[in-house]
């Protein structure tokens, strides 16, 4: 009698409970930073929040514009025909089924990338290695891609680094004569989890740091007011006032 193997290992956690799925067909429009920003939400609460319809206020806290900005570019999305007048996804990008779409986490937006900084790490993960999570594009590839200048580019890819979204590896190859040449990064797309972790860290640190400073400031304060300290030059001014009471000598006598 044939026993059945049962499979040892930890459970796989399901990707649409902590992640979230973007058309590739939104390449095609060139949006510009904050549009895909904002494109991107609605694409996250499309898939992950229980109200169908999304507030103006909901969306300016969610990718951490102000109402006005977001309203401008709500706005510029629905005359491009991406998003309806209810600020609904026009694109169907709940298709899953399909290999023309790609994942983001969902930790990103609580990040508080910048656009510019948000667009390339799309970037990344649109052209990424399933299987290696990474890719080795130029710096002028990425720049074409997401309509960014080449500096932005590359300091967008400095953050991400220091944020530990990423890794970059630099790289090299050899010509047919042997020559050695630079060759373009290689970006490893590292886990979001630990990243927002660190980021939380540092905002708590942040916080430990104003706190005492404003503890410092009230205490200095609170010295002054009990213990008032003169003006440095009031002693040197003082020193320096005749006395109205003593008579001016003449310099020669008549």
């Amino acid at each position: 009698m044939r026993r059945r193997s049962t499979s040892i290992g930890w459970p796989r956690r399901d990707p649409r409970h902590y992640r979230f799925a973007i058309s590739n067909a939104v390449w095609e429009y060139h949006l510009r930073p904050a549009e895909f920003v904002i494109f991107s939400y609605l694409c996250y609460h499309s898939s992950h929040s229980q109200v169908s319809q999304s507030t103006l206020e909901m969306v300016a806290e969610g990718v951490h514009l102000s109402m006005g900005t977001t309203k401008k570019y709500l706005v510029a999305l629905v005359d491009r025909g991406i998003v309806t007048a209810e600020w609904s996804l026009a694109l169907d990008v709940q298709c899953i089924t399909s290999e023309k779409f790609f994942t983001l986490p969902n930790e990103v937006f609580l990040l508080r990338l910048s656009p510019s900084e948000f667009v390339v790490y799309a970037y990344l993960l649109l052209i990424e290695d399933r299987r290696t999570h990474t890719c080795h594009p130029s710096y002028n590839t990425i720049a074409a891609a997401t309509g960014l200048a080449k500096n932005t580019v590359m300091k967008s890819i400095r953050t991400l680094l220091e944020m530990g979204l990423i890794s970059v590896e630099p790289s090299s190859y050899f010509d047919k004569r042997g020559m050695k040449w630079k060759g373009n990064n290689l970006y490893t797309i590292l886990p979001a989890r630990p990243a927002v972790d660190v980021f939380y860290q540092r905002q708590l640190h942040q916080l430990e740091l104003d706190a005492e400073r404003r503890c410092v400031l009230r205490r200095r304060k609170e010295y002054d007011r009990r213990y008032p300290r003169a003006a440095p030059c009031a002693s040197v001014v003082a020193q320096a006032t005749p006395d109205p009471a003593q008579k001016r000598k003449p310099l020669y006598a008549g």
